[in-house]
């Protein structure tokens, strides 16, 4: 998993690389660019609280089973690598009777719905659309600016889990 201290980290030292390129482009990309970076950012901690909320209520009514593993077996072998031998005809039968069809499909979406639909990505899509509506309504919106703004987040995280030690 990300440590999320070095994620913080890389996220200024990316967000201050922006604000020098704005330098260049002016005032109005230096705007767009910060008020999308923030709104990302702040879509992206949402997105993060809602399913953690979720997967943490779904543990605690036993949707979710804890792993029975000890301490010392997970570190030692993270992915269960030399657990009991399994046939693989049988898992992938097993695997496709829980996935059933569309009745389960309409199930899981809908137990998955409260992270998705949770109160904090509301609030934060809000204010990425606010923003937006904001800098577009006092000609201050720089396109350019503002897409590179919303994109640093996300490919930041996604650079930094391709990237990291295991």
């Amino acid at each position: 998993m990300i440590n999320i201290k070095k994620l913080i980290i890389l996220l200024i030292i990316v967000d201050l690389s922006l604000v020098a390129l704005s330098l260049y482009h002016g005032n109005h990309w230096l705007i767009s660019s910060q008020s999308a970076f923030f709104a990302s950012l702040l879509v992206t901690l949402a997105s993060f609280l809602g399913y953690k909320k979720m997967v943490e209520k779904k543990i605690e009514i036993g949707d979710i089973p804890k792993e029975d593993r000890d301490e010392l077996d997970i570190l030692d072998d993270t992915h269960d690598l030399y657990g009991e031998e399994l046939d693989l005809k049988e898992v992938i039968k097993e695997e496709r009777a829980k996935i059933g069809g569309l009745k389960n499909s309409a199930v899981n979406l809908g137990k998955s719905a409260s992270g998705a639909v949770s109160i904090f990505r509301l609030v934060a899509y809000l204010a990425l659309f606010l923003s937006f509506l904001y800098l577009n309504r006092h000609g201050m919106l720089n396109v350019m600016g503002y897409l590179t703004g919303l994109a640093v987040v996300p490919l930041t995280a996604i650079a930094s889990a391709f990237f990291r030690k295991e």
